[in-house]
């Protein structure tokens, strides 16, 4: 690797016991605004009800921004070319996003996840092909663990792209069963046989109540269609 001698004895002759002390001060400087306005996004955060993961990602990226900062004032005030300097970082932040692209869209997803809601721990879904229960909701991955026992880490960024159905949001879960039944029997007598059996079961909810409609002539039977509501998980 080439160093160019003349470039870097010029930089340092311009250096001085002055500029250095305050390159120091513009430092302390810096890094005291970082801190005062850390403190202040925190308090801000405490306010929402975003949740505690994605407050210490802000808080982490908004320090991380505040130290880039930092780099380019000292430097410029050590009489480093800034314009160079951003350049330099740009490239890297390009290479380093090029990457990580995928993680970067993962924790995308986790972000949306986090604040929008849709999915909360303990809540039974469907999404991405896979159901079962909410365990965790990283900033990368969710985890789930399935009826069958197997745990299932989903990338973030293919959960917030996908339909998710929450069975557990509600509380409740309709019912819906069709029954045949002879031409012989007459349409209310059936009817009221259906809702007492249904409510026979202890399980179905009251209200909404149990209702049965007739939804279709077949040739040897009349079709009958309950539809009743329970608890989300009684059949799980």
């Amino acid at each position: 690797m080439n160093v160019d001698l003349s470039s870097l004895s010029k930089l340092l002759g311009h250096l001085t016991l002055e500029s250095v002390l305050s390159s120091l001060l513009t430092l302390l400087v810096c890094l005291i605004v970082i801190k005062i306005l850390s403190r202040l996004l925190q308090r801000i955060l405490r306010r929402t009800q975003l949740d505690e993961r994605l407050q210490k990602f802000l808080l982490s990226g908004l320090r991380i921004l505040g130290y880039i900062v930092t780099v380019i004032i000292v430097a410029q005030s050590l009489g480093i070319p800034s314009t160079s300097l951003v350049a330099l970082l740009s490239v890297a932040s390009l290479a380093v996003s090029l990457a990580v692209q995928g993680l970067l869209s993962n924790v995308a997803g986790g972000m949306m996840l986090l604040t929008s809601r849709p999915i909360s721990l303990g809540d039974y879904v469907e999404v991405a092909g896979v159901t079962g229960y909410v365990d965790e909701i990283g900033m990368v991955y969710t985890k789930l663990h399935t009826d069958d026992g197997q745990v299932i880490m989903l990338p973030n960024s293919s959960i917030s792209g996908e339909r998710i159905t929450n069975y557990s949001t509600l509380g409740r879960r309709r019912i819906v069963l069709s029954i045949g039944v002879s031409y012989d029997a007459a349409v209310p007598e059936v009817r009221t046989a259906l809702l007492e059996a249904a409510a026979s079961i202890e399980t179905l909810l009251d209200d909404p109540a149990p209702v049965v409609y007739v939804t279709a002539y077949q040739e040897s039977c009349i079709e009958y269609t309950i539809y009743c509501w329970c608890v989300w998980d009684v059949f799980l």
